[in-house]
């Protein structure tokens, strides 16, 4: 016989022999999780690992029981999914009870499986940046288990699918299957990355996972057309426009001939889309650009004139007199 459907067999018997005390006063649950564990015995020696493998999940759901962990992770190794296998054995033995054990054998045959695994299953010790980015491998997110030597340790490939969920710290250990892993990592304000790996069996290396920035939207629109949009003073072109600019502080101006000027600073985030709307208004000319005051101006300049030149001007001459036949003349002040 097949040593892994060797396995199947004993465990096979054994919960049936562990089950048989509680036959009498069996329920429904008890009863189909007995036969589906049956099912996967059976489809385990004919080598059907990913059929016996389903029988055997439904077994555990219905009735939880050491055997049945322990032969998922019987037919988990035999598909080579190693690292999932490793935890229904560590599982296998945490659910150990006085009245559902595992025999001594099995618990050697348990460990011999994880040491055989810990050789296949590849290691990468993953930095990442930004630190809370969000990760998926493969489609599911990765399950937390401890850690080693103080760095936090996380597997690939035991959880149901489904999105990315926060890394345990900047620098982490990941155990995959040996094969082609694909990661996705994603965070607000940060443009998504893909980033495939082809682990080897037993391979051990560090990883670098970075995501970019995404720059901010800023869109400028105004009440008056034509205007000209400046942004940290370079001229970008006429509202309405959108500019690419990076996250953080930026001088908008907006300008027309005739209006008064728009200025604002607009303060965006990785990513953000900021809508400004310049509203224009007249310029109202000052005092020294309106006609009434350069008439006026022209009025009190020419009378000053006026007024200077009769102060200023010099006494005329007078016209010798005529004394007539005498000759005497009276010159009056």
């Amino acid at each position: 016989m097949h040593p892994m459907r060797r396995h199947v067999y004993i465990a096979l018997v054994a919960l049936a022999a562990s089950l048989g005390a509680t036959s009498a006063r069996a329920d429904g649950a008890l009863d189909d999780a007995r036969a589906e564990f049956r099912r996967g015995a059976e489809l385990a020696k004919d080598t059907q690992w990913g059929a016996a493998l389903a029988s055997f999940e439904r077994s555990a759901q219905l009735r939880p029981h050491p055997w049945t962990t322990f032969n998922i992770g019987v037919c988990q190794r035999a598909l080579g999914q190693y690292v999932r296998a490793r935890r229904s054995f560590a599982r296998a033995l945490e659910e150990r009870k006085p009245d559902a054990d595992l025999p001594a054998g099995t618990v050697d045959d348990i460990r011999r499986f994880t040491a055989e695994i810990d050789g296949l299953v590849g290691a990468l010790d993953v930095s990442l940046e930004p630190a809370d980015a969000r990760v998926a491998v493969d489609g599911q997110p990765l399950e937390p288990v401890g850690s080693e030597g103080g760095v936090p340790v996380v597997l690939a490939g035991t959880l149901a699918a489904g999105r990315g969920g926060p890394a345990p710290s900047k620098t982490f250990r990941v155990l995959l299957d040996p094969g082609h892993h694909v990661f996705v990592l994603a965070r607000d304000g940060f443009s998504d990355a893909v980033h495939a790996e082809d682990v080897r069996a037993g391979e051990r290396r560090a990883v670098r996972l970075t995501l970019d920035r995404l720059p901010a939207r800023i869109s400028v629109s105004s009440t008056r057309r034509d205007a000209v949009v400046v942004v940290d003073g370079l001229d970008v072109g006429t509202a309405p426009i959108t500019v690419l600019r990076p996250a953080g502080r930026h001088r908008v101006v907006v300008r027309k001939v005739g209006f008064d000027a728009y200025e604002t600073d607009a303060v965006v985030a990785p990513g953000q889309h900021a809508e400004l709307v310049a509203k224009l208004r007249e310029e109202r000319p000052g005092i020294f650009s309106r006609w009434w005051f350069w008439a006026a101006a022209g009025a009190v300049v020419a009378g000053a004139t006026v007024t200077t030149y009769a102060l200023t001007r010099p006494e005329p001459d007078r016209p010798p007199l005529d004394g007539g036949g005498l000759g005497w003349t009276v010159r009056a002040p």
